[in-house]
């Protein structure tokens, strides 16, 4: 498994955002779950954006199983932060904390997939 520092490198920005918004103090602009899910999800998407693993997943093995995990666990804090972001009342992920840990554990999930193909 290639990348561990930058895998370490996510997974501690991650704890701190998680904290900051679980903190209940203002943290640079995070004062809540609700905005540290939407950090974490812009985050998210920028570093699925940059990272070149992403596009040798579906270039190489489009219907490959740990791209078909990619593409679920990508999906899944996609939709948490656009419900966080826009107030839908979706039942479980309508929770800013419970969103938080599902974005969390995606961001987790996700770093770990992306390291599987080496």
């Amino acid at each position: 498994m290639k990348g561990i520092g930058i895998l370490a490198a996510e997974w501690f920005i991650t704890s701190l955002i998680v904290y900051a918004g679980l903190s209940g103090k203002q943290i640079l602009f995070i004062n809540g779950p609700r905005s540290a899910v939407i950090t974490l999800g812009a985050i998210g998407f920028a570093m699925c954006m940059i990272m070149p693993t992403i596009g040798k997943f579906i270039s190489n093995a489009p219907a490959h199983p740990l791209t078909i995990m990619g593409y679920i666990f990508g999906i899944i804090p996609l939709l948490t932060t656009a419900i966080q972001l826009f107030k839908w009342k979706i039942p479980i992920l309508y929770d800013p904390k419970v969103a938080l840990f599902v974005v969390a554990g995606s961001i987790v999930i996700k770093s770990i997939i992306g390291r599987l193909h080496y």
